[in-house]
């Protein structure tokens, strides 16, 4: 046995007591937050990101005139359309002798009201050859970075995106009257381009020329009917909003970490008070109550703020009943009342309906999802076709390895 059970589950209670000792402390933090919340001044809290923009440590998110603001959820429409878009993916397996991957997407089209009907499907996508499986700088053809790891992750939610615009340009004219709402899981923040030394052209290419130019002509077919597209991030990890709250919470008046805290420790800041440790989840499930939103907030993403002008992202947290979630959205869609009212609705509806979590998410993703056996069964068509073409198929040593069993 490679994993020893007992000691790993003595580490476990170990944690788990430290877990318990600690929940005062974050409750007794969580409650400090709201508090700046609730005393939130918009016009102190611009100034202060102005003054403190090259010294705060952190980044924090454009707040709401309002942000302890709870708003009720309206009444859902009764006919409507609702499609959700997942993908998974095969990474390029550099232990057998041709270079691919392959992206496959689901499409879950739901119709409810007076005529219910559900249309799902799946689209497998091979990437092969040089020219695919790498992209290249249009100013010197000469570089190019190879498409694996977070840059396919990032391709994959290009190919997403792309895939919703696709299905609800291909709504027939009786449909198109309905309201229709787009999901995607996940965030529409581009957080695969963060990592460090993915250049410039990369960025540029993934965004400019796949993701915005999808959304871009979402936001056209949204001129013409009642269109609106969201993203659902489940369980939610981010600490935006609670950046937010450690500038609110800072007693400096300009708040330069460095000179003011840079020889304190994790804890021992006067900011730890209010944020230490807490996600923004953890702050607004006190403060939501079921179906309540919180106001908008917007993206403190420097790849946001550089890249995607209209398309710079919004979000809210929602209580669905099961979770605070985190919904997110183009400005365009935030920008409208109604917009935000209708993806209000029926996520929360979406959720009613899927046992916690989107439906037509739940149902796309069973569409899109590469089982093990799937994995296999690809590689074996890889290598029967190869075969066929009298190709010699073979596998590093290493994978060889992994396919057998020693003892």
């Amino acid at each position: 046995m490679a994993l020893d059970l007992a000691e790993t589950a003595l580490q476990l209670d170990t944690m788990a007591v430290g877990l318990k000792n600690s929940v005062n402390d974050t409750n007794m933090r969580s409650e400090s937050a709201s508090t700046l919340l609730e005393d939130f001044n918009a016009k102190d809290f611009e100034a202060r990101i102005d003054l403190s923009s090259k010294v705060f440590n952190w980044s924090a998110p454009s707040f709401p005139l309002r942000p302890a603001e709870s708003i009720a959820t309206s009444d859902n429409p009764v006919d409507y359309l609702a499609i959700g878009v997942d993908g998974s993916h095969i990474d390029i397996n550099r232990h057998i002798p041709v270079r691919c991957f392959l992206i496959n997407t689901g499409v879950a089209r739901l119709r409810y009201g007076e005529s219910p009907n559900a249309y799902l499907s799946s689209t497998p996508h091979l990437f092969s050859g040089l020219t695919d499986t790498a992209i290249f700088d249009k100013s010197n053809i000469n570089r190019s970075i190879p498409i694996q790891g977070s840059i396919l992750g990032a391709v994959r939610t290009v190919e997403e995106i792309k895939t919703l615009a696709t299905a609800l340009e291909d709504i027939d004219p009786v449909e198109s009257q309905l309201p229709v709402i787009g999901l995607v899981d996940g965030t529409l923040v581009m957080l695969d381009l963060l990592r460090t030394g993915i250049p410039d052209y990369v960025i540029r290419n993934i965004l400019d020329d796949g993701f915005l130019t999808a959304l871009n002509k979402i936001r056209q077919m949204s001129k013409n009917r009642k269109v609106v597209i969201a993203s659902y991030i489940s369980l939610p990890g981010s600490t935006e909003v609670m950046d937010g709250i450690r500038l609110l919470g800072c007693p400096y008046p300009k708040s330069d970490c460095l000179q003011h805290c840079g020889t304190r420790s994790s804890g021992e800041r006067p900011c730890d008070a209010y944020a230490l440790g807490l996600l923004d989840r953890d702050v607004f499930a006190k403060r939501l109550s079921r179906g309540q939103r919180t106001e908008i907030f917007g993206s403190s993403s420097e790849l946001v703020k550089s890249y995607y002008r209209e398309n710079e992202v919004k979000f809210f947290y929602v209580n669905t009943g099961d979770e605070i979630a985190r919904v997110e959205m183009p400005k365009w869609v935030a920008e409208d009342e109604s917009s935000v009212s209708l993806v209000h609705s029926l996520v929360v509806e979406q959720c009613k309906l899927g046992s916690g979590y989107p439906a037509c998410l739940m149902e796309a993703h069973e569409q899109a999802v590469i089982s093990t056996s799937d994995r296999s069964y690809f590689l074996n068509l890889v290598e029967e076709v190869l075969e066929g073409q009298d190709m010699r198929f073979y596998t590093s040593r290493k994978d060889h390895s992994k396919r057998i069993r020693w003892l």
